[in-house]
């Protein structure tokens, strides 16, 4: 047995290091779950560059989607349906329902489960000076733009309005919706909130309100404190970032101004807030695109920068979620793994107008699609080829390979038009579990051969003293064997009559 092991040992080795090619076929060796980047070299056996040609190659890790895709539809028969209509929004209502709003104010509906699909044709007031935005509430979806505002009933479509109140602006940036209130950012006119259950009254936060020289408000993100606090974090392209805590309550908004300057001034693009209140702001330098992560420190009123991601593609909007950063450009986009530093993802799409995360899902619309998919990573993964079949070759070849913990590597070789001597993992495990059971039997064959021999050497000394005479030795050697002859105390009691003189031991005469 210990002469099997030790020649299947070696070969064993080498089906696990090793790893068999045939012309025509594109194999994939293994995948390198864990790596963050990579780097494959061709060596010889003293570990040394080789710069001749090579079989082998990485193929990174790239970005594949599982989801679900509508399409608008296209009413050819129909002569009020314009054919360069487009969606350039989305909203997302609990986990089924998608809206996608078109340039020529139709509503595009389509529901996950059931697949479901149908196109309104709203017969809003187009605004020809802005894109609308579609937001909602919690019973209405609503088209804000610079100068107008509809609201459409959730329950009914057909029940729809113009918000009276809607403030004309020069400029409208981004609005959102928290409880029942509408914040918009309105450029140089500072940030506007709209008091939904109190029909649309506005009250808007100027420079003198908040206490500065001049305001140019693009984007912002809220988070909220209580029930009537909140910090409102405000991409501002005087003033860089800048903190406002507002408390709001009945028609009453007081605001406090905590930070400002935070980051560059101007080059700002687009801020949003991780999960646990992490601040990221998308930059633009001259020709260079970047996202920088913030830590901010409210009480103790400091900030400063944790990461840079440097970004090869423009950036045109930035969402966040617990794993990554989702960077929207115009045909090339991102998945910034930021708790790894360093660990980015690009995939590409085309003619994306919005992205939206959610549940870990992103949403959002091309120009003629809504679509929501969940991404997932394919690992790094080491592939082979060969075009020809005339000779058998043997290559070695180095992987270094990043991780989390540092760089580590790997060497293997690959032999192509060789027939394999392939040995599969279950042979392997079977293999060794048979050299276990036979270690195991082995043992116990050796106990059971030292108790049998204990035993046979008990007996022999058993038999030799009992062919002894019955004298205080053999008694006292083994106990056990007279005792089980001669009768106890108590019956020696009652069959043998001992007189009074009986009962003193003479002078020089034996007890035994």
């Amino acid at each position: 047995m210990i002469l099997i092991i030790y020649f299947l040992l070696p070969t064993i080795s080498k089906a696990i290091q090793s790893y068999f090619v045939k012309y025509g076929e594109v194999k994939t060796l293994f995948k390198v779950m864990e790596a963050l980047e990579a780097q494959l070299i061709l060596i010889d056996d003293e570990n040394k560059l080789i710069t001749n040609s090579q079989f082998c190659f990485l193929q990174n890790r790239t970005l594949f989607a599982e989801g679900q895709t509508f399409q608008l539809p296209n009413y050819e028969l129909d002569p009020f349906f314009e054919n360069s209509d487009l969606l350039i929004d989305v909203f997302i209502q609990g986990n089924s329902e998608i809206y996608g709003l078109t340039i020529n104010n139709r509503l595009f509906h389509a529901n996950l489960k059931n697949k479901f699909t149908k196109l309104y044709d709203l017969n809003l007031t187009n605004d020809q000076n802005s894109i609308p935005q579609l937001i909602a509430s919690s019973e209405n979806l609503i088209l804000a733009s610079a100068n107008n505002a509809y609201y459409l009933d959730f329950r009914n479509l057909e029940n729809k309005g113009k918000i009276q109140n809607w403030q004309s602006r020069q400029i409208r940036y981004y609005s959102e919706i928290i409880d029942n209130y509408i914040f918009s950012a309105i450029g140089q006119d500072g940030l506007e909130i709209y008091f939904i259950n109190q029909d649309y009254l506005s009250y808007r936060l100027d420079q003198q309100s908040i206490g500065l020289l001049a305001v140019d408000f693009r984007d912002f993100s809220i988070v909220k404190i209580n029930g009537t606090n909140y910090f409102i974090y405000i991409l501002c392209k005087i003033n860089g970032v800048i903190i406002i805590e507002l408390a709001i309550q009945n028609e009453k908004i007081l605001s406090k101004l905590i930070l400002k300057n935070i980051g560059s001034k101007t080059d700002g693009i687009a801020l949003t807030m991780s999960f646990n209140e992490a601040l990221f702001v998308a930059y633009k330098t001259k020709n260079q695109y970047y996202v920088i992560q913030f830590n901010i420190e409210l009480i103790s009123k400091k900030w400063g920068s944790v990461a840079r991601f440097n970004i090869s593609h423009k950036i045109v909007d930035i969402d966040v979620n617990d794993q990554y950063i989702l960077v929207q450009g115009t045909h090339t986009h991102f998945l910034v793994y930021y708790l790894n530093k360093q660990d980015m993802i690009p995939f590409k799409l085309t003619s994306v107008q919005q992205f939206v995360l959610f549940d870990n899902y992103i949403y959002g619309t091309t120009s003629k699609n809504l679509f929501q998919f969940l991404p997932k990573i394919q690992p790094i993964q080491i592939k082979c080829f060969i075009d020809s079949d005339l000779k058998q070759i043997e290559q070695k070849y180095k992987l270094m390979y990043r991780t989390n913990q540092g760089w580590k590597q790997k060497e293997f070789k690959v032999n192509f038009n060789k027939k394999s001597f392939n040995i599969s993992n279950n042979f392997i495990f079977f293999v060794l579990l048979l050299f276990l059971i036979s270690i195991l039997f082995f043992i116990a064959y050796r106990l059971y051969q030292n108790q049998r021999e204990i035993l046979t050497e008990s007996q022999i000394l058993e038999q030799k003293i009992r062919s002894l005479p019955q004298n205080r030795a053999s008694k006292l050697l083994m106990p056990h064997t007279f005792r089980a002859v001669q009768p106890n105390a108590e019956t020696r009691l009652h069959t043998n009559d001992f007189s009074d003189e009986n009962t003193i031991v003479q002078k020089n005469k034996k007890i035994f």
